[in-house]
């Protein structure tokens, strides 16, 4: 599917003569840390006959672009909003949904300071373009209490990116965070307030909500993303904070990004059907406690400075492990790593029918085990590969490779990136009850895995290439 990018700065900048800028004068206190946004000119035709464009009542006008309307988006919104696809949605700065990122009382709900939490539906029809203005920190933020309804379809994929001209290009705006009230390892004792910092100076995140719901993430494309605010201190493509298993994620692409593409901070969440392109840090990153369940995972690196495939950790507390399930995941490596995945700071995690596999660079360890408590893991049964093809020298552990099924072999992609190797068609299907017997620590979702019969991210059969039509043209 081949996606024409309407061009904003140009026209904004001549609108207001300085892009960047919200309804009026309002700060952003985090943690001591304030943020100022002046106040906008008033609009005008753009210079070159523009149509103001029509906009609901709590968005600003800005001037039409090809006689589509471009709506500026407020800098908090409190109350539901729907964000029509016959409209380009401008964000110059951080969007707010809610108010479910200040302190948190011991009740869930019940903010520290009395005032109840807002409720607030955020709806973006299928088709929708959500624009990040070109070098600055913009980026939207779904608090807890609140919830995301991004349903696009394969025929209408809903976009993040910034304002310029095309799709690519990493850095140019924020990204996509969401926070929760589900399980992050920092929060142990309901009667204890959970206010977990969260990333990108977002304020409060978590609780003890495992399934709690912050909406719908379907068929949704984020790129260019990962703006530097701070030096060493970008934003993820997806930032999940708490995220419990109630909220719905699939068939999502994360491309360009100068951060992670997805980083799980805690929570329980699912994902599915998952590509992540291009970005210049890790792909999949999780902390902190996170035990959701990921199946049909694409990663492909960017070529010159992507980092790993996967980065895991604990981190936080040892309250609970980071230990999620990773299933029918593939794990193309492009750039000069010397590793697919690194594993860390105490991770648990259980990787089932993967394939790692190297794209015309030399990858000498699969998979890096980092630290005594890792290893520990292994051992425990926390840390498990099962059914892995490793297409490098060295998978990088003994005992994983003893204990899983893991093939070093060739990983011979097709076309479809589907493993051409005899080893990935299995003789039946995984059975998720006989696995969790295995793994009795294993946070499996029967519901949610389905129980394939071969090995990464795309069937070797054909029979499903659930990639095509929706991501980006030319990210894979």
């Amino acid at each position: 599917m081949e996606f024409k990018k309407l061009l904003l700065a140009t026209a904004i900048v001549g609108a207001f003569g300085l892009a960047g800028c919200n309804d009026e004068d309002t700060s952003v206190v985090v943690e001591g840390d304030t943020t100022t946004n002046p106040p906008p000119s008033e609009p005008d035709d753009g210079g070159d006959g523009s149509a103001v464009s029509s906009c609901p009542e709590w968005a600003s006008a800005l001037p039409q672009q090809a006689g589509v309307d471009v709506c500026r988006l407020p800098s908090t919104i409190m109350e539901d909003r729907t964000l029509t696809a016959d409209t380009v949605w401008f964000m110059d700065g951080r969007v707010t949904v809610g108010n479910g990122n200040l302190e948190m009382s011991a009740t869930e709900g019940m903010l520290a300071n009395d005032t109840p939490v807002a409720n607030v539906v955020l709806t973006i029809e299928p088709g929708t373009e959500i624009k990040g203005d070109s070098g600055t920190f913009a980026n939207l933020l779904i608090t807890r209490g609140s919830m995301i309804m991004a349903e696009g379809t394969a025929e209408a994929p809903i976009i993040f990116s910034s304002d310029d001209s095309d799709y690519t290009g990493s850095g140019e705006w924020g990204g996509l965070i969401i926070q929760g009230y589900g399980s992050h390892n920092e929060c142990s004792d309901p009667a204890v307030a959970c206010n977990v910092d969260s990333e990108g100076e977002a304020g409060f995140a978590g609780g003890y909500s495992p399934d709690d719901n912050s909406g719908v993430l379907s068929y949704v494309i984020v790129t260019e993303g990962g703006y530097e605010f701070a030096v060493g201190n970008e934003i993820n493509g997806v930032s999940l904070v708490g995220v419990g298993a109630g909220t719905t994620m699939d068939h999502i692409q994360v491309n360009d990004n100068a951060d992670d593409g997805i980083e799980f901070f805690g929570g329980e969440v699912n994902v599915s059907h998952l590509v992540l392109t291009n970005n210049l840090d890790d792909s999949v990153d999780w902390d902190e406690g996170f035990q959701g369940n990921l199946q049909y995972v694409l990663v492909k690196q960017n070529p010159d400075d992507g980092d790993n495939g996967v980065e895991a950790d604990t981190f936080g507390t040892d309250a609970f492990l980071s230990m999620p399930v990773v299933a029918n995941a593939t794990f193309i490596a492009s750039a000069p790593n010397d590793t697919i995945m690194t594993l860390k700071e105490g991770t648990g995690g259980y990787f089932i029918n993967t394939v790692m596999a190297a794209d015309n660079v030399s990858i000498a360890t699969c998979v890096k085990i980092d630290g005594a408590e890792v290893e520990q893991n292994i051992v425990d049964g926390t840390l498990a590969f099962v059914n892995t093809i490793a297409d490098c020298p060295s998978f990088g552990n003994d005992t994983i490779a003893a204990n899983g099924t893991t093939f070093q072999v060739p990983a011979e992609l097709t076309a479809s990136l589907a493993s051409g190797a005899a080893e990935a068609q299995l003789d039946s299907p995984i059975d998720w009850a006989e696995l969790q017997a295995t793994y009795s620590m294993a946070p499996i979702d029967m519901e949610f895995l389905e129980p394939t019969d071969f090995i990464g991210a795309v069937n070797p059969d054909g029979s499903d290439n659930w990639y095509e039509g929706w991501i980006l043209e030319g990210t894979l």
